[in-house]
């Protein structure tokens, strides 16, 4: 019987034993794996980041300050021209022959103010000759009138022959330009977005005949109110549309807004590219820089509020952190001190508090 009992005493001793072992194992907290940065002050640009869209700076709609018969026209459309080509040209044979007909009545002008002209000169002459005889008594008072009223004739002879020379002259030279605004040229290197008119129809004056885009282009962004104090006239710009990029800058702002975003369309110049119209070009305004913590964007995680994890001694400690502006991978955040190390890498492994093993 004591034999028995001694065994059984044994037997609990030792279960005993292994099972204060597995507590003990239990107990053991588990160590995880993290890599960390300090953290330091850094200067980092500042940047705006919007959606925009591609399209040409000017479109311009060529037209004739004349109407008439068009002769000739020499684009396509989609045809590249540069600034000089020309683009039309209208039926030259009814303005020759208007220029001419204005040319022929300018000369006859010219004769009939330039014989005004002498018999006027001659009347002058005269009536100072017989004004002094008038004075003196040699002529009578009679003749001294015919003189006067000769010369009265004479000076409004010469008057209507000036009218009438000026508008001839203004005529003709009205004529002459349309002769010089017959062609149309382009006044800037571009792309034939239409031609609206074919050769031998009439095209009246002012009507649009080609239609040019400028070879500059630009991306139309609507700024929010908010950041309108932000940017200026020059602001600089990167542009990226499907991953090609260009340098740009703000070249003109809307004075008022859009009647339905609400939002200030911003033109940005784009630099040495050519994109395709229409493209959606994402556009990052450079604004300054500041000074701060700047820490991986990576690093954050949420739960309803921002927090980080910051490592003390072997452990990782939750801090709520307040963001602030990004740039490229980096965001700007307030709550964390320099010379504090952050976990950059196996956070989503962590609770508050958890025991960490720092990896280099």
């Amino acid at each position: 019987m004591k034999r028995f009992l001694a065994i059984l005493l044994i037997l609990i001793m030792a279960f005993q034993l292994v099972g204060c072992s597995k507590a003990e194992e239990k107990i053991v907290e588990r160590q995880r794996a993290v890599k960390v940065l300090e953290i330091h002050e850094s200067e980092n640009p500042v940047t705006l980041n919007y959606i925009g869209t591609v399209d040409a700076k000017d479109i311009v709609k060529y037209s004739f300050k004349t109407s008439g018969k068009l002769g000739k026209i020499f684009v396509e459309k989609g045809d590249k021209v540069k600034k000089g080509d020309k683009l039309a040209m209208l039926d030259m044979q009814d303005l020759n022959f208007q220029l001419s007909a204005a040319e022929a009545t300018l000369q006859s002008a010219e004769l009939n103010i330039k014989k005004a002209e002498d018999s006027l000169n001659y009347d002058r002459d005269l009536f100072e000759r017989m004004k002094k005889l008038y004075k003196e008594g040699s002529i009578s008072k009679d003749q001294y009138d015919k003189v006067k009223l000769k010369l009265d004739i004479s000076e409004a002879t010469y008057n209507q022959a000036k009218k009438q020379y000026e508008a001839a002259k203004t005529d003709y030279e009205y004529k002459l330009s349309l002769i010089d605004d017959a062609t149309i040229y382009a006044n800037q290197d571009g792309t034939i977005v239409d031609t609206l008119y074919e050769e031998r129809e009439l095209v009246p004056q002012g009507h649009p005949v080609v239609i040019v885009r400028s070879n500059t282009q630009v991306v139309n962004v609507g700024i929010a109110q908010k950041d309108l104090n932000k940017i200026d006239i020059g602001t600089r710009a990167v542009i990226d549309v499907d991953g090609e990029k260009a340098e740009g800058k703000i070249t003109n702002i809307a004075e008022a807004p859009d009647k339905s975003t609400r939002t200030y369309n911003a033109e940005v110049t784009v630099k040495g590219k050519n994109f395709r119209l229409g493209s959606i070009a994402k556009v990052q305004f450079n604004i300054g820089k500041e000074k701060g913590v700047w820490i991986p964007i990576s690093c954050i995680m949420s739960n309803g509020e921002d927090y980080v994890y910051i490592v003390k001694g072997d452990r990782a400690f939750k801090r709520t952190v307040e963001l602030g502006k990004i740039y490229r991978d980096k965001i700007m955040v307030k709550g964390i001190k320099p010379g504090e190390l952050i976990v950059i890498s196996g956070m989503k492994n962590l609770n508050d508090g958890s025991k960490v093993k720092i990896q280099k």
